[in-house]
């Protein structure tokens, strides 16, 4: 019995602790694994730190990701370490987020200023539509923050697109002198900060009411020129 439960907490660690995995590669029921799990102070305490060895290694993966400036990453991880902090997908009464999670953080304190405004214009635009519409609450405050945000950084990165000299596909070269054609990152990057923007703009109720049909696309851009004017 214990060389068996042996080689299952072996195959637990090679099927990156799948219970289900490591019952069907030592030939027992889940009801079996239960039962050693609950009667075996031992067995439970080595499950455990599979399980918790399994995390580490998937954290790291999603840090990964962060370090890459992976939006939806980022916020997936604000959402569950970040709770106490207000990110959730439920509404936070006190609470008002900084743009850093999502906007870049750039050295130069002009430029970081010129960000915080955008932001705080995009964010006093949107509580107006939403007023207007007698949608606002102070419940939405997390919401609309993190919509103001999203919107700035689908900016920040369409003008990046625009400057001279940027290209979106770029080209490298093998050893052997072989063309190899990669599409920018940036172009990937900026399709998830827009489609995360429609969700924000949707999870808001922005723009239920009109009468005619449009494509998410299209009441994305004309959001995005209501946002500029607001700027301005």
């Amino acid at each position: 019995m214990e060389d068996k439960k042996q080689k299952f907490l072996e195959a637990l660690m090679q099927g990156y602790g799948i219970i289900a995995v490591a019952c069907e590669a030592v030939s027992i029921s889940r009801s079996t694994y239960y039962r050693w799990y609950n009667s075996d102070p031992e067995f439970k305490e080595k499950v455990d730190e599979i399980a918790e060895t399994q995390t580490d290694f998937v954290e790291s993966k999603l840090m990964q990701l962060i370090n890459a400036n992976d939006t939806t990453a980022i916020i997936f991880y604000l959402k569950t370490k970040g709770k106490k902090r207000g990110y959730s997908d439920k509404a936070q009464k006190d609470f008002a987020p900084s743009a850093e999670p999502i906007l870049p953080n750039p050295a130069d304190e002009k430029e970081r200023r010129r960000i915080e405004r955008r932001v705080k214009n995009k964010k006093d635009y949107i509580i107006k539509l939403l007023k207007s519409q007698g949608k606002y609450t102070a419940e939405l405050t997390y919401q609309v923050e993190l919509t103001a945000q999203l919107l700035v950084r689908a900016e920040v990165l369409n003008e990046e697109m625009l400057r001279d000299g940027y290209s979106s596909v770029n080209v490298e070269y093998s050893r052997e002198g072989n063309e190899r054609h990669t599409v920018n990152p940036k172009e990937k990057l900026y399709l998830d900060v827009a489609s995360l923007a429609q969700r924000a703009l949707r999870a808001l109720g922005m723009n239920n009411d009109g009468k005619e049909r449009r494509t998410e696309d299209d009441t994305l851009d004309e959001f995005m020129k209501a946002m500029k004017e607001g700027d301005e």
